[in-house]
């Protein structure tokens, strides 16, 4: 593990926790490492601030989808899927394994960015905020999920695309925009 933010030591200083309580206890534990997934519920999440400008774009409410480094390449999977891996790992994981959990792919934020525009009939001009530019960025940030895969038989079923088309409807849907 090798942190660069202060989020990223406490994910590290809870993997480690949970280690030592699995081993020095025998606790039950089954470490989960979960990779980006959409979620349209938190907005501090690219995808979901991606689709939520869109929107507003689309109503009228913004003129610029502001944004920050498009260049980052991400493991992206949908929610539905990162809940049924978390259900997976919880009925057929080993005691005491850490799984990775990522997509099939990775794809780079602005081709994120390119997906959810293109759904879109408004024109949607973008700008990069200086604000979202983080002091240490990971640029590529994609996981192996090979151990998890081939101890439970879980795989992602929806597709990078479907998962955000899905995620701009739903957004759609909470602020009840006509198509």
């Amino acid at each position: 593990m090798r942190p660069i933010s202060p989020y990223a030591v406490s994910k590290c200083f809870q993997d480690l926790v949970s280690q030592v309580y699995q081993k020095s206890y025998g606790l039950k534990i089954i470490i989960t490492r979960m990779f980006s997934y959409t979620n349209g519920r938190r907005y501090n999440l690219f995808q979901s601030s991606f689709a939520k400008q869109i929107v507003e774009i689309e109503n009228n409410k913004r003129k610029i989808l502001y944004h920050g480094n498009l260049k980052s390449f991400r493991s992206l999977i949908d929610i539905e899927d990162a809940m049924e891996a978390y259900w997976v790992a919880a009925k057929r994981g080993r005691i005491g394994e850490i799984y990775n959990i990522g997509g099939n792919k990775s794809i780079s934020v602005g081709k994120v960015l390119d997906y959810l525009k293109s759904f879109s009939k408004s024109k949607i001009l973008t700008k990069i905020d200086k604000n979202l530019i983080r002091i240490k960025d990971i640029n590529i940030q994609v996981p192996s999920s090979n151990k998890f895969r081939k101890h439970t038989s879980w795989k992602p079923k929806i597709s990078i695309k479907d998962s955000l088309k899905k995620l701009l409807m739903n957004e759609r849907l909470k602020r009840k925009v006509k198509i």
